[in-house]
C-alpha cells in the first residue's frame, strides 16, 4: 500500500476517533448504569404479566437494552422457557439488534441528529410491526402450535437452568459470561462499563477502519451506481447488503458514515441502519436453532420487508 493511501486512512480513523471519543465514553457508562440498577431486566420480567401490552413491552426492553441479535439470545431463550407468547418474543428480537442508548448517542454523532431520531422511530415501527404481525398470524392458526425447538432443562433443585445450558443441550451455541456480584453498585457499574468499552470497541475500532477504506479506495461511481439514486432499487440493494453484512448497531455506524459520504442515498442508508444489525447470518442461524421455520421467516420478512418500507417512506417525504 503505498505511503499516501496508508496517510490518507490513518487521518480518516484519527479524524473519526477524534469525532466520536468521548461520545463513545458516554455511551458505555449509559450501558454500565443500565446494568447496574437492572432497568433492562425489570421490564423484562414484566413482559409475561403484560397481557396484551406483552409487544410494547417487549419493544421498551429491545430499546434500552444495548444487546445485538445474538446477544439478545439468552434473555429470548430465558423468557421461552417460561412460557412468553410468541409475538413479544419476536418484537424484541427484532427490536433490540437495532436499538440500543449506546447505539443512539453514537448514531447522533457518527450520523447526525436527524439519523438518530429515525433510528428510534424505526425501531418502535419494526418493533410494534413485528409484534402485531406476529399475532395475527397467531390468531389466524399460521403459528400455531409447538412454535420453540428448545426443550427446557432444569436443575437438580427444580430450577430452570440457565439461557446457556439450555442452549448447550438443545445444540444451540449461546454467548454467555460470568457477571459477578459487587457489594458496592459503583463498583459495579464500573466493570459493566469496563465490560462494554472492551466489546464495543473493538468492533468499532474495526468499523472505523473499515470507514476509512471506504473512504479511501471505493470509487464514488459504485456507491452511486449500486446505492446512490433516490429509488427503490437502491433502498433493495441496501437491505440485500444488510443480509450477511455481520454487523451490530454499533459497527454499522461509521461504515455508513464512510458510504454516505461517498455519495449513498440517506433513505438507502437508512434502510441499512435498520436492516443491517437485525439480518445477521449468525443470529439468523441461531434463530433456526430456537424456533421453527416458520418463526424465523416471519422475523426475517418484516424486519427486512419494514427496514425497506421505512427507506422508501424517507426518501418520498425528504
Amino acid at each position: 500500500m503505498p505511503d499516501s493511501i496508508l496517510v490518507q486512512i490513518l487521518s480518516v480513523m484519527w479524524d473519526e476517533i477524534a469525532k466520536m471519543w468521548w461520545f463513545f465514553l458516554l455511551s458505555i457508562v449509559l450501558v454500565g448504569v443500565i446494568k447496574g440498577y437492572k432497568l433492562d431486566l425489570r421490564i423484562r420480567d414484566s413482559i409475561n404479566r403484560a397481557g396484551s401490552l406483552g409487544i410494547l413491552l417487549a419493544v421498551a426492553v429491545g430499546m434500552i437494552s444495548p444487546l445485538c441479535a445474538c446477544g439478545i439470545l439468552p434473555i429470548v431463550i430465558t423468557l421461552a422457557m417460561a412460557g412468553t407468547p410468541i409475538a413479544p418474543l419476536v418484537a424484541l428480537l427484532v427490536t433490540s439488534p437495532v436499538m440500543g442508548p449506546d447505539a443512539l448517542i453514537l448514531t447522533y454523532r457518527g450520523l447526525g441528529p436527524e439519523m438518530a431520531m429515525l433510528k428510534v422511530a424505526g425501531a418502535g415501527f419494526l418493533g410494534i410491526s413485528a409484534g402485531l404481525v406476529t399475532q395475527m398470524l397467531v390468531r389466524q392458526g399460521l403459528l400455531a402450535g409447538d412454535l420453540v425447538r428448545l426443550k427446557p432443562v432444569y436443575r437438580d433443585d427444580g430450577g430452570l437452568a440457565s439461557a446457556y445450558e439450555i442452549g448447550s443441550a438443545n445444540g444451540v451455541a449461546v454467548k454467555t459470561m460470568t457477571i459477578v456480584p459487587r457489594a458496592n453498585r459503583l463498583r459495579f457499574i464500573l466493570d459493566r462499563t469496563l465490560d462494554a468499552g472492551l466489546f464495543v470497541g473493538k468492533y468499532l475500532l474495526l468499523a472505523i477502519f473499515l470507514e476509512a477504506i471506504i473512504v479511501t479506495l471505493v470509487p464514488i461511481s459504485w456507491i452511486t451506481v449500486l446505492a446512490g439514486q433516490k429509488s427503490i432499487s437502491s433502498v433493495l440493494v441496501a437491505a440485500v447488503v444488510g443480509l450477511p453484512l455481520p454487523t451490530n448497531q454499533i459497527p454499522i455506524i461509521p461504515i455508513l458514515s464512510g458510504l454516505l459520504e461517498r455519495g449513498m442515498d440517506r433513505g438507502a442508508a437508512f434502510t441499512l441502519l435498520m436492516a443491517g444489525p437485525v439480518s445477521s447470518i449468525p443470529a439468523i442461524v441461531a434463530l433456526t436453532g430456537l424456533f421453527r421455520r416458520r418463526v424465523v421467516l416471519t422475523f426475517l420478512t418484516v424486519s427486512l420487508g419494514g427496514s425497506v418500507l421505512l427507506g422508501v417512506v424517507y426518501q418520498i417525504f425528504s
